[in-house]
């Protein structure tokens, strides 16, 4: 009969049959002997012996064997092996640890000395600039249909010079007058390159356009229907398009090209961008095109700074002996009071029409931070007597590109905004 021998204690025990199946792997044994008992277990045999031969196991106490084959003896060996190695490891880095501590390894001084000085050295941490931008928390001003005249104009006057925002960084590109625009240079409003401005409303003055685009790298989109010299690169960074902003695409009577300001940014790849300054003096047209824009989702929401020149229907009659026609000053075109209605037969319509357009700008998270009013536009009001303008540039940032490391909040009126 086909046997292999193992040892258990002093005694030799040979498998057979079914039990030397089980432990085939366990080849290495001497003599023969009985296994009475053999149970296997995850990682080897368990062996009750009872004696070197069927007579002497007769009443005899069982020994316990355990066998374990080769494969595994050859795992636990080597784990063992790697557990040893790595306590050692272990107990020479503390040990040299400790003479690193107290200064005792002296093999490169200089090398020593030198890592003390890095690590002893702090490297500067700039601390963050402190904000920028203030914005006042306030209830906005409102228009109450129902007022009179006399209470409308004064209101929508005293809103029109209500700054939202103050700019602690806010500078005049081009010319202090005429010319000229406000931009907020305070985080995160900063004009740097690649910076892209888009102006509408030239009128042969090209003061703030040359100014942006040489001073801060801005590449410049500049529309103008109204001017003689066709489309043309005015230079490196200035685009001069002969085409118009208004409320609809068309060409209109005159044979200008007119677009709506989506249009526009559909059309020069800026829909859904960021564009940092967009410009419009465009004499009275800034209703219609800012009716239009509100109504058309998505148009002003990646504008970042946005400076127009609002007009009054005052404008008519300050320029009615030197403009014929009911056309603008800059020749942008016929103008319509259609939507306000006969400003001199009921002029609180006016009011209400424009409040409404600028407060729907400010739904839209736009907050002005400055305004100029032009000099050029004054008038005596037929309705309160006091000195007015026609006219006022009015600039905003978004407020949807603040965040709060950005701002100030401030909860009460200051002398800041004024």
């Amino acid at each position: 009969m086909q046997s292999i021998q193992i040892c258990c204690g002093r005694r030799k025990v040979a498998l057979t049959g079914q039990d030397l199946k089980l432990v085939k792997r366990v080849t290495h044994l001497g003599a023969s002997s009985y296994v009475h008992y053999v149970a296997p277990l995850t990682h080897g045999f368990l062996f009750r012996v009872y004696g070197t031969s069927e007579t002497e196991s007769a009443g005899r106490q069982a020994d316990i064997c355990f066998v374990m084959p080769r494969l595994y003896l050859k795992r636990i060996i080597a784990l063992t092996f790697s557990l040893a190695s790595l306590s050692i490891l272990l107990i020479f880095l503390h040990g040299h640890g400790q003479e690193l501590q107290h200064g005792r390894v002296l093999e490169d001084e200089e090398l020593w000395a030198l890592m003390e000085k890095v690590k002893s050295t702090k490297v500067p941490v700039s601390p963050a600039p402190p904000p920028q931008i203030h914005v006042k928390k306030l209830p906005s001003l409102s228009i109450n249909p129902n007022w009179t005249a006399k209470q409308m104009e004064h209101t929508f006057f005293k809103y029109l010079e209500n700054k939202d925002i103050r700019c602690e960084n806010d500078m005049r590109i081009g010319n202090w007058h005429d010319g000229g625009w406000n931009v907020c240079l305070s985080p995160p409003f900063k004009i740097a390159e690649p910076c892209v401005v888009f102006s509408f409303g030239i009128g042969n003055d090209w003061q703030f356009d040359d100014s942006i685009s040489t001073m801060y790298g801005c590449r410049v989109l500049a529309f103008d229907p109204s001017m003689v010299e066709p489309d043309k690169q005015r230079s490196t960074l200035i685009e001069f398009r002969k085409v118009g902003v208004g409320p609809a695409n068309t060409v209109n009577k005159d044979g200008w090209k007119m677009k709506t300001l989506g249009q526009h940014l559909r059309d020069e790849g800026y829909w859904g961008e960021p564009v940092d300054y967009l410009k419009m003096d465009i004499e009275f047209s800034e209703w219609a095109v800012l009716e239009e824009a509100l109504q058309d989702e998505g148009t002003l929401s990646y504008i970042k700074q946005l400076g127009f020149e609002i007009h009054t229907p005052d404008l008519f009659t300050i320029y009615h002996d030197q403009v014929a026609s009911a056309k603008d000053v800059h020749n942008q075109g016929p103008l319509t009071l259609s939507d306000f209605g006969d400003h001199k037969a009921d002029p609180r319509r006016t009011f209400v029409h424009m409040f409404e357009a600028l407060h729907r700008l400010e739904i839209l998270g736009f907050r002005k931070f400055n305004y100029r009013k032009n000099p050029y536009g004054s008038y005596k009001s037929n309705i309160t007597g006091l000195e007015r303008s026609c006219c006022y540039e009015l600039h905003y940032i978004n407020s949807y590109f603040l965040s709060d490391n950005f701002t100030v909040l401030h909860t009460k009126d200051d002398k800041i905004f004024h």
